[in-house]
């Protein structure tokens, strides 16, 4: 026959087990350190220097832009007339309308 003071050492451990699992689990999924928590931690940095590498390669063309614009007269009289519509004294421009379709 078995006695009640034997069963209940059983208890314990099944109630330490679970305390376990449970501060594991904690510690895996819900802590503020957790695996889940840094791996969106990793795909935000990644996000965040593919993003940095992007506007690097933006500003070094801007910036050879802005060198080129100041050394070559060239191009910076194309950029005012392409971009700003300058005009140098006396010339005309002709500026063609698309006509609208009536349909």
């Amino acid at each position: 026959m078995r006695t009640k003071g034997k069963d209940s050492p059983k208890i314990v451990w099944y109630i330490f087990f679970l305390a376990l699992l449970l501060l594991f689990l904690w510690i895996t999924v819900t802590g503020r350190n957790s695996f889940l928590n840094t791996y969106k931690l990793r795909r935000k940095v990644e996000k965040l220097e593919l993003e940095t590498s992007r506007l690097k390669a933006v500003n070094d063309s801007l910036a050879n832009e802005n060198a080129r614009l100041k050394t070559d007269p060239q191009a910076a009289e194309k950029a005012a007339r392409e971009e700003f519509g300058l005009t140098k004294p006396d010339e005309k421009v002709f500026r063609f309308v698309p006509a609208k379709d009536d349909d």
